[in-house]
């Protein structure tokens, strides 16, 4: 309600980062408290093409499918490039996520 442009998940360098349940709640909160066109980025923990869907489903539940945009919706996750450029090449997503 200061003006916050993000909402973080975490710093991606704990233990335990992002979870689908703490961006649940965290999504509703930025629907719910007036917070605008406040974004959310999910960081830590996501390393396939597989896992950032759940986050994109819970964002587009909670903000509605206008939010998916970079103005609205960021992943923290090094580990994720590497599993999107294997989907798109046509490799087993599951295969890559594997190796990280």
């Amino acid at each position: 309600m200061a003006g916050a442009d993000f909402v973080k998940t975490s710093t991606g360098k704990t233990k335990v980062s992002a979870t689908p349940e703490a961006a649940a709640t965290m999504l509703r909160e930025i629907a719910g408290s007036g917070l605008g066109n406040a974004g959310f980025k999910a960081s830590g923990g996501i390393r396939s093409v597989v896992d950032a869907r759940a986050y994109l489903q819970l964002a587009a539940e909670a903000l509605g499918a206008t939010a998916l945009t970079p103005q609205r919706l960021r992943f923290g996750a090094s580990g994720l490039l590497g599993d999107i450029e294997a989907v798109l090449a046509g490799q087993d997503s599951a295969a890559v996520s594997a190796a990280y």
